[in-house]
């Protein structure tokens, strides 16, 4: 049995609702789900008190989540909370954090193969006294790992990221020639092991506009992503650019790629939401586990409607279980 741990996220917003969902969903459709055991880091009462206010369809014993029959432990991660949807508090934050926290401890102990993070709030969770700027930044720290990758992927397109939750201010700072040639080095090897893609071809984006037009708007291009990108070539990694972001995804030119890498955040990731229309899938590379998200927020404006869309959660489990077998096959 592959055996998967969740968290909760933030319990005032969409995460609960999408999680349980997504398990009705693989129960019923998936065969290769019969072989996860995936247990919830949470607190029964509150996954109990979550289901009751929208209308699903479940029941709980010893500690257990039964939907359809078949049994989904909860684990006992967090402190009780009462649920009040959409709203932004600090009992939220620290139910958020304390599920991602002993989930990231457990996977540090060995005894959980995947690692599903459902959306916090932010502004909740520092609210609750969190140091760290997302899941990302905590899981990596947890496992000692200086430069996690986080990429998020939808089908073909897959968007890897320099910087992920860097200021726009201090950009130029933090792109930097060690950094991409690192960050490309290991969007391949994941690309090669993780995703089973025996040669991948990597576009790498520019910093500035049109891609800094030869140094009349911005010399990061000149002075440092293309001589990484010549370094990276020199690795035998196949990558190609800078292009300017703009033209590159307005034209289609991505599907000609098997990666891209973008040097910020919104850079590639409101083109990959565009382009998955809500079934994108966040992944961290670089670490022992797999840790996989659906890529949407806590949606706090339609929690407790029992309206959310699943898919993104449906997505993330699949492709966790397809990394878990492209890992196993390819060492």
């Amino acid at each position: 049995m592959i055996k998967i741990i969740s968290t909760i996220g933030d319990p005032n917003g969409i995460g609960i609702e999408c999680l349980v969902k997504a398990i009705n969903y693989l129960n019923e459709n998936c065969s290769w789900f019969l072989n996860i055991d995936l247990h919830i880091a949470g607190n029964s009462n509150i996954i109990e008190d979550y289901l009751k206010k929208i209308n699903f369809k479940f029941s709980i014993d010893d500690d257990s989540l039964i939907i359809n029959k078949r049994k989904f432990k909860i684990l006992p991660a967090t402190e009780n909370h009462e649920i009040e949807f959409g709203k932004i508090d600090q009992s939220a934050g620290l139910v958020s954090a304390h599920s991602i926290e002993y989930s990231t401890t457990e996977c540090t102990k060995q005894n959980y193969d995947i690692m599903l993070t459902m959306p916090i709030s932010k502004e909740a969770i520092r609210l609750a006294g969190w140091k760290f700027p997302g899941h990302t930044e905590m899981i990596a720290n947890a496992f000692e790992e200086k430069h996690p990758l986080m990429i998020l992927f939808h089908e073909n397109i897959r968007v890897a990221l320099v910087t992920f939750h860097t200021p726009v201010k201090e950009l130029p700072y933090e792109v930097t020639y060690n950094r991409i040639i690192h960050i490309g080095t290991v969007f391949h090897h994941s690309l090669k092991y993780d995703f089973g893609i025996e040669k991948p071809r990597i576009a790498v984006l520019g910093l500035n506009p049109h891609a800094g037009e030869n140094g009349n708007i911005g010399r990061e291009e000149l002075e440092i992503i293309i001589p990484a990108i010549r370094k990276l070539k020199e690795r035998e990694i196949n990558v190609e650019g800078a292009f300017s972001a703009d033209g590159f995804f307005g034209f289609g030119k991505y599907t000609e790629y098997d990666g891209i890498l973008a040097m910020y955040h919104d850079q590639g990731l409101i083109p990959l939401k565009l382009l998955s229309k809500g079934e994108g899938v966040n992944f961290t590379a670089n670490l022992p586990i797999i840790r996989t998200s659906p890529d949407h927020g806590t949606a706090f404006e339609i929690a407790g409607k029992n309206v959310a869309n699943p898919n993104s959660t449906i997505v993330a489990i699949r492709y966790a279980y397809l990394i878990y077998e492209n890992r196993k096959k390819n060492g």
